[in-house]
């Protein structure tokens, strides 16, 4: 009975602990916008990944355990106990689409494997001579980071990940390559609260198309995530900060009404609320059916509406025992 009673005492600690901090941070920071984010050579790595993180604001640092990870934050990925396969598909505006997919194979005591890659292209663009003639009505633009990933845990609640990025790009017929890393940890001191950190672009990449390199800067994250009501209630706040630039906050909810697990399926549905790092309200939901996921995510911009599918493929669990049934002995 002193157990349980010392169990929800320090549950609400931690609980106050989290709304106290996520305060501060949403204060402090006003909700800045990252609108001078875009427009540098990394922009479209800030679009994020997965839908169910972007319904979320973006604020996915500390919770992080999906095949997304491998984006957010690696050591994430050492929380996965199965195979997975994440797909995600945003179709942005002018003729210009986004596209993430992820697949996490487990080691088990070895820890976590991932491979990801993060595509956008654009196209139908004006090629314009010196002379003002316009000699080309179908160039494109795509950029393309494929991702290598590894995590494991190194203590009871800390985890460690690591990923390797190989960057390609091709503007208007030039075309460029560069190498990244990015490293990232995770603290779990308690069932209820995650502590994430990610440093993106340790190794910074650096891809020339003609004359300069564009040199991708680093980027700091730092995140809490808390789970309430037997885990029916997520809430997650990130802090992001590109360097020599602004940080801004984020930060997201996501609520579980309905959940049926049994032997062989495990169903659910998921509501999902954010604010993302454009001072905007983001919207989703999520659907579990035994192996398979779907997820949407919906935000509004200024120029339109944006809309994210993702599709999630969960099998293989390396933590599933099969146990035969005990037969009762007859009765002499």
């Amino acid at each position: 009975m002193l157990n349980r009673k010392w169990g929800r005492v320090r549950q609400n600690r931690v609980s106050r602990l989290f709304l106290i901090l996520v305060s501060i941070f949403g204060l402090h920071w006003q909700f800045v916008k990252a609108e001078n984010y875009y427009g540098m050579a990394n922009d479209y790595l800030q679009y994020g990944a997965g839908a169910r993180s972007l319904a979320m604001g973006g604020a996915y640092v500390a919770l992080a355990d999906e095949a997304s990870a491998s984006y957010w934050n690696p050591a994430g990925l050492a929380q996965i106990e199965e195979h997975q396969f994440l797909s995600m598909y945003a179709p942005f505006f002018e003729g210009t689409s986004y596209n993430f997919i992820s697949y996490v194979y487990p080691l088990r005591r070895l820890g976590n494997l991932a491979i990801s890659d993060v595509f956008l292209y654009s196209g139908g663009f004006e090629e314009v001579s010196a002379g003002g003639e316009v000699t080309d009505t179908s160039s494109s633009v795509w950029k393309n980071a494929a991702i290598i990933s590894y995590a494991n845990r190194v203590h009871r609640s800390i985890f460690l990940g690591a990923s390797l990025k190989v960057i390609n790009e091709e503007v208007m017929g030039y075309s460029g390559s560069g190498q990244g890393i990015d490293l990232g940890i995770l603290c779990k001191p308690s069932d209820r609260l995650s502590i994430g950190l990610a440093v993106q672009n340790v190794l910074q990449p650096k891809v020339t198309l003609r004359y300069e390199p564009d040199v991708y800067k680093v980027n700091l994250k730092v995140g809490m995530a808390l789970s309430m009501l037997s885990r029916r209630l997520t809430l997650t706040a990130d802090i992001n900060k590109l360097v020599d630039e602004k940080a801004y906050f984020s930060a997201g909810a996501e609520i579980s009404p309905w959940e049926k697990i049994s032997r062989f399926s495990w169903n659910r549905v998921d509501l999902r609320l954010g604010i993302n790092h454009l001072q905007r309200i983001t919207l989703g939901m999520g659907l579990r059916i035994k192996f398979l996921s779907l997820d949407y995510a919906f935000n509004s911009h200024k120029i339109g509406n944006l809309h994210r599918f993702g599709l999630t493929f969960h099998w293989g669990s390396i933590y599933k025992v099969r146990a035969k049934p005990i037969l009762k002995s007859k009765r002499r």
